[in-house]
């Protein structure tokens, strides 16, 4: 196959594929899509799961298919689109985070079901490498204000933001909640999702179009999240390869649980800034794959009790020493790497917690 550039010498190299989005809402330049691979009736062969693509999503961030080539409109009952698909080099990859030529990467964003799930597409974070993740073949300033450690403050109708400093956002402009506290009771807790400013009636505070709770909050919250103009994106490489399993952004309950939800395979970051009456914990089931690799990242602070990784089948560390939990992630940085092999779970990296034995 000539994979060389057929055009102009400054055209991106691009891998094209026109599919079927089954979304009706609007998609923008660089946006992710994965494919829809379990289409139709389980038993019967069907072609159609590998030409319909949906938003990404903790079911199908396994089965990463490209980026919008293109701005398209929402259009009721989904739409045909064209995709940059992996291995393509020079497309545009839409941001939720300033980048730097050459440095780092990022891996798209999977939509929380228990928020809007609009976020989902942009590259924010670093996940693994491979289809889904990008390399930055650009400098771009995309982001006008962020908070990922939780600071931002919400009020408790949802629907007026306090930041660091709003200079350079207007009315129209986009404001991405990725999590903050989940009070339990009557649905008392904040919807991820991608709002519309209002207003900007202060140097410090936005007001939204709609609430970003599901109801009432008691007091006000402190929030993660960003803010852009536009649809800021940057030239990029898509790497290929093993699926990276995509990003996704949590919020533990804050009366903690012992049944945390979590995707299976990438990166699950965990949105700080809580107070956690106990501990929350992920009961971490068996991995089905050879190889199967999982993160977990905490963004920011928790006071009170921690996030817990707690393995169901007891694994081990690299070290070849046992390991039951991952205990004590509650502090900004917080990490632990994992991978399935021979029959259990694997610790190959860790920084700030604690892997224990009972």
């Amino acid at each position: 196959m000539d994979k060389s550039t057929n055009g102009y010498t400054k055209c991106a190299n691009a891998i094209v594929e026109w599919v079927w989005l089954e979304n009706s809402t609007a998609l923008l330049e660089g946006e992710a899509v994965c494919y829809n691979t379990n289409y139709g009736t389980a038993t019967a062969r069907d072609g159609r799961r590998c030409n319909r693509v949906e938003l990404p999503t903790s079911s199908n961030n396994k089965a990463f298919a490209g980026v919008a080539a293109r701005n398209y409109p929402a259009h009721s009952g989904g739409q045909f689109i064209e995709i940059y698909c992996p291995g393509s080099k020079g497309v545009n990859v839409a941001l939720g985070v300033s980048t730097v030529i050459d440095t780092g990467k990022l891996t798209f964003t999977v939509g929380q079901s228990s928020g809007l799930g609009t976020e989902a597409g942009r590259f924010v974070k670093q996940g693994f490498g491979g289809r889904g993740t990008i390399v930055p073949r650009q400098t771009v300033t995309a982001l006008v204000e962020a908070s990922m450690i939780g600071a931002w403050s919400l009020s408790a109708n949802g629907l007026t933001l306090t930041m660091s400093d709003t200079t350079g956002l207007s009315v129209g402009d986009t404001v991405v909640i990725l999590g903050g506290p989940d009070q339990g009771a009557t649905n008392k807790h904040v919807k991820a999702g991608k709002y519309t400013i209002a207003t900007v009636p202060g140097g410090t505070t936005v007001t939204l179009t709609v609430a970003a709770v599901h109801a009432a909050i008691t007091g006000a919250a402190g929030v993660t999240g960003y803010a852009y103009t536009g649809n800021p994106v940057c030239q990029a490489d898509l790497e290929d390869g093993d699926e990276s399993g995509g990003v996704e952004f949590i919020s533990p309950a804050d009366a903690g649980t012992d049944a945390l939800g979590y995707m299976i395979g990438g990166w699950t970051y965990i949105c700080g800034g809580l107070t956690l009456a106990a501990d929350a914990e992920f009961e971490f089931a068996d991995g089905t794959i050879f190889g199967e690799k999982k993160g977990f990242w905490c963004l920011g602070a928790m006071t009170t009790s921690a996030v817990v990784v707690d393995l169901v089948t007891a694994g081990y560390l690299i070290t070849g020493a046992d390991c039951d939990e991952v205990q004590a992630i509650n502090a900004a940085g917080d990490a632990v790497t994992l991978e399935w092999a021979l029959g259990a779970w694997k610790v190959t990296g860790f920084v700030g917690c604690t892997p224990t034995h009972a």
